[in-house]
Formats: structure tokens, sequence, C-alpha cells
């Protein structure tokens, strides 16, 4: 048994290290930030850190919190050159994703899978489109792993015995947070769990002194870590996170169909079977019941739920409000495929009676009438879906067919799927080529990540001298004295991405799109003692540009060169570096 063990262990560190040379080799192409401000923020926050000045975002102080991928991303930015660094940023993304093989493997054992179980489950962890992620610079590459970790602790404490039980409700609440410290949408496991096991209080109230005692020591180790953090390293900082405001009038008559569009998205991306498999197979927890079917299900579902909601309330209704094709952001729930993915199996064990059959039959006509009714595109986010990859490639190529408009077609492709979903369902049910569904779905995901890494290459990718070039320019601006006004034309455009990306030194951004807006080129003059000048993003002025001994402008910004001297650094192509004569002034052309 314990050679069986340990053989089980060497192919998983063996996929690992495929794994992670694969998609390193995949993601370690010269790039440049492209998702403002997220990638932004990440990267400006690792090198500020790294530097000893605490948490700065684009030279100011920023209260941004969400520290952790910062920190994995961190080795990397030791090396000489920037182009070397975010080089080693793709090979870093690599070895955290193909990590979360380790945590699959590890829930496949909790669960006593067999072999060829396990073999799927970690198999489809290994080819999960969201292994794409590892070509950017976005937290998904440790959200993946840490998230599947976080419910391996939790189905431990649902598995140990009630004193045990509360040592790992301790390890789950100090986890939490770590996974906090990457993203906010992790606070759904928490409120998940504590609603689970009211669920078990309720249906064994001689148990509250164990469940109060579990939930004292989940919530306890968490606010211990969280107001240890907040009198130490989060001194003085304020909330880290801006889109938890009170909604508007319009954003509330518009908050119930993004919930349901949302939800419905959010069924399709996770093959809609494992969602709706385990929410008929629910058990009621009586004592002695089997957690791994009465409690670990309705955890996830919850998970799922509360996850959905707030997606809803802090994003949709803000960024997308209006549209009838919001963006999905399926990128914080796709974690949860892979214990969904488990639960379904164990679900599809049991022999279904015949009203459970016909509640998978309601819900999945619900389902695919409204699917069809409802929704109708993923909204523009590349990146954001990984899982619907497949979807929105027919989707937007839906204009191109004829005789029916594109809603039309729209409309089309989604009863195609709704049809198609019945028709699996029905094969599911009556246990027919499970096999080849299994194989289906690792074919869809090696897919939906190839199409999705060909996205991220072209949106990313630059040509290797350009990089070069910047990277080299880093190595001439760090060699400068005196301060670094970057001037880009647009807002979040490519002029200011590339720069941003390569270049570590400290320089002060302001677009000549914002200088104008805010007019303080109104007589073509930006008088630094004068004006408090800032980006557009975070949206404060700096408070200690008061001169410029160095101006960096791209082409099509209308500087006046009659106080400018060109500097002899090579810049890339649409860049030129001045030396600023009146460092309190810069003008411009009108």
């Amino acid at each position: 048994m314990l050679s069986k063990k340990r053989n089980g262990w060497l192919w998983v560190v063996m996929l690992f290290a495929v794994c992670a040379v694969v998609y390193g080799m995949l993601s370690s192409y010269p790039r440049e930030l492209a998702v403002y401000s997220d990638e932004l923020r990440y990267l400006d926050v690792a090198r500020s850190l790294l530097q000893g000045r605490g948490l700065r975002v684009r030279n100011m102080p920023s209260d941004y919190q969400k520290i952790l991928y910062p920190l994995c991303i961190l080795p990397a930015l030791l090396l000489k050159t920037t182009a070397a660094q975010i080089t080693a940023i793709g090979w870093l993304n690599a070895v955290y994703m193909a990590s979360a093989v380790f945590p699959a493997y590890a829930l496949a054992r909790a669960m006593d899978m067999n072999r060829h179980r396990t073999a799927f489950l970690v198999g489809v962890t290994a080819v999960m489109p969201t292994m794409s992620a590892a070509s950017t610079f976005m937290s998904e590459t440790v959200f993946l792993p840490l998230s599947l970790w976080q419910v391996y602790f939790f189905l431990r404490a649902m598995l140990a015995e009630p004193k045990a039980r509360v040592g790992w409700c301790a390890a789950a609440g100090a986890f939490c947070y770590l996974l906090y410290l990457n993203k906010e949408v992790a606070l759904y496991y928490l409120i998940a769990w504590v609603l689970v096991r009211a669920w078990v209080w309720w249906h064994d109230k001689a148990s509250w002194r164990a469940e109060l005692a579990c939930n004292a020591a989940l919530l306890g180790s968490f606010l211990v870590c969280f107001l240890l953090a907040k009198a130490t390293l989060f001194r003085g900082l304020g909330n880290s996170y801006n889109q938890t405001g009170w909604l508007t009038a319009a954003q509330w008559r518009f908050l119930p169909f993004a919930l349901v569009c949302d939800a419905l998205f959010a069924v399709l991306a996770f093959w809609v079977f494992p969602v709706l498999l385990p929410l008929c197979g629910l058990h009621r927890p009586r004592r002695g019941s089997d957690a791994r079917r009465t409690q670990l299900p309705l955890f996830l579902l919850l998970s799922l739920g509360i996850a959905v909601a707030v997606i809803a309330w802090s994003i949709t209704v803000r960024e997308d409000l209006g549209s009838l094709s919001p963006r999905q952001h399926t990128r914080y729930l796709e974690p949860l495929l892979i214990p969904l993915l488990a639960v379904t199996l164990d679900t599809l064990d049991e022999k279904l009676t015949k009203t459970r059959r016909r509640i998978l039959a309601a819900l999945t006509i619900a389902w695919g009438v409204l699917f069809v009714a409802v929704c109708r595109a993923i909204g523009a986010g590349a990146g954001d879906n990984t899982l619907l990859q497949w979807f929105d490639f027919v989707a937007d190529r839906t204009d191109r067919l004829p005789v029916l408009g594109q809603g039309a077609w729209l409309a089309v492709w989604r009863a195609v799927i709704a049809v198609g979903v019945a028709v699996l369902g029905v094969l599911l049910v009556r246990r027919r080529g499970r096999r080849v569904l299994a194989g289906a779905a690792l074919v869809l995901c090696v897919l939906c990540y190839a199409g999705e890494w060909r996205i991220n290459r072209w949106t990313y990718e630059v040509p290797a001298g350009t990089a070069q070039q910047a990277s080299a320019l880093n190595d001439a601006l760090a060699e400068l004295d005196g301060r670094v006004l970057f001037i880009p034309y647009g807002v979040r455009q490519r002029d200011s991405q590339l720069i941003e990306t390569y270049v570590a030194r400290d320089v002060y951004i302001v677009e000549y799109e914002t200088l104008l807006q805010s007019g303080a080129l109104a007589d073509g003059v930006l008088d630094l003692t004068a004006e408090a000048v800032g980006p557009e993003y975070p949206g404060r002025a700096y408070t200690d540009l008061d001169a410029a001994d160095w101006v960096l402008a791209t082409d099509g910004v209308p500087v006046d060169t009659s106080a400018l001297e060109k500097a002899d650094a090579a810049c890339p192509a649409g860049y030129v570096l001045y030396r600023n004569l009146d460092t309190q002034r810069v003008r411009f052309l009108s």
C-alpha cells in the first residue's frame, strides 16, 4: 500500500515537471502588460517591495494589499535586466500553475477515488485552460493551486473527528487569509463553510459545541492573521478594493439580469452537469453520514453561488451597466471545477431515483430555456473566461454568417448548445459513453487552452528586439540623476505598456490625453510648480512632482523641443528621451 502511494506521488511529480516545462516554454516569450490596472499593480508592487519602498503603484503610495502574487514573482526581479526578469516571470508562473496537480491528486486520494478517476481528475487539472494565465501577469497563476489546497483543507476538516476538526479548521482559516492576500473573492470559502456547518447543526442539534468550536477556530485564525497584518504590514492603509460601495438605482434595476446571466454562463463554463448533478444528489448530513457526499457538494455549490453573486454585485453592474452581453469573469470560479468534477463522479455512482431524475430534467430544461432567452455573448475580455473559449470562438464569428443577422445566429448557437446539453444529460444518466465523454472533456480543455494561448500571444507579445531595447533603456535611465517624466499619448495604450513593463526605475507618468482633459495645458505649458498632475490611474495627482529633469515622450505627443535636449540614450522605436533644460516646465506645441 505504501509503495502504491509513493508511486502515485511519483507520477504526479513527473507530470508536474512536464507541465512546468511545457507551459514555461509556451509562456516565456517577450511580452508586455496588457490588463490595466491589475497587471500594473502586481508588477509595480513587486518592484516597490523589492526596493524596500512599501506598496507603490506608478511611483505613488498605494493601498493595494493583494501582495501574494507580487511576492511570488519577486524572485524573478533579482535578475539583472528587465528583459530577463519578464522571461523569468513566465517560467515562475508556469511552475506555480503546474503545481495545481498536487492538490488535485491530494483531493482524489482524500475522496478514495480509484486510479482511473484520479488520473482523469489530475489530467483535467493539468490541461485546464486556466493554465494559459502563465503567459500573463495575472494572479490566477497562484489562485488555481491555492484554491484547490483550500478545498482540500476543508474536506479534511469535514472528514475529521470533532477534536481533530478544530485543528483542520484553524489551518483552513489561516490558509484562507493567504488566499485572501491573492483575491478578495476567497472569502466565499469562509462564508460557504459557515453555512454548511449551520446546515449540519440543524440536522444534528447535539453537535452544537463541536460546530461552534470549529467555526471559532476557522474564523479566529483568519481574523488573527487579518488583524495582525493590519497592525503591521498594512498599518494605516485603507481598503484595497474600490468596488464594494452601494449601488445606484440603475444598478439595482440591472442587478437581477446580471445575476441570472452570470449564473447561467457559470453553469455553462462548468459543463452544466458538474453543477446540476451534485445539486440533485444532495443528501441530509445525518450523524455518521459520509461528508464527501453530504457536506462537500453543498460547500462547493454554495461557494460557486456566492462567488457568482459577488461578481454580479461588484463587477457586472458597475462595469457593464445596461449591456445585453455583460463581460463574464469565470476566472474567479474556475478552480471550483476540479472538486465539482470529483463530486459529480461520486454522484454518478448512485442510482438516481425517479424523483431526482425528474428534478435533473427540470433543472436542465430550465437552464436551457433561460440560457437561450436571457444570454447573448460573454462580452469582451480575453483571459476572463478560459473555460468558455469554445463558446466564444463560435460566437465571435457569427457576424460572418450569411442570411440571418448576428443576433439570430447567436440565438441559434445557444439553442444548439441547449440541445447538446440535453443529449449529454441523457448519456450521463443512462451511464453510456463515459470514457468517451471523459476523453472529450480533456480534448476540450486542450483546445480551449490553445485558443486562449493564441489570444494571449497576440495580446501580450512584443518583438524580441523591442523588448531588448526597452530593457536597455531601463539600464540607461538607472544611471541618470533627477526625475523622469514619462508622457505617453493615450490612456492605457500600448505606448505606455511597453515602458511600464520594462522600465523598473521610478518614473512619473502623465498621459497627454489626461493633461488635455484636466485643462493643465490651456496655455500650452505644463507648469509643475503650479499644476498638480497625475495619471488616469490611480486617478490621483503626484504630490512630489515639482520638477522634471528628463522627459520621455512617445510619438504623437507634441512636445516643444525648444527647451529640450535630446539625450544620448537609445530608445525603442516610437520613444524619445530628452534632457529638460527648464526643469519646472514642459512646453507643448499648439
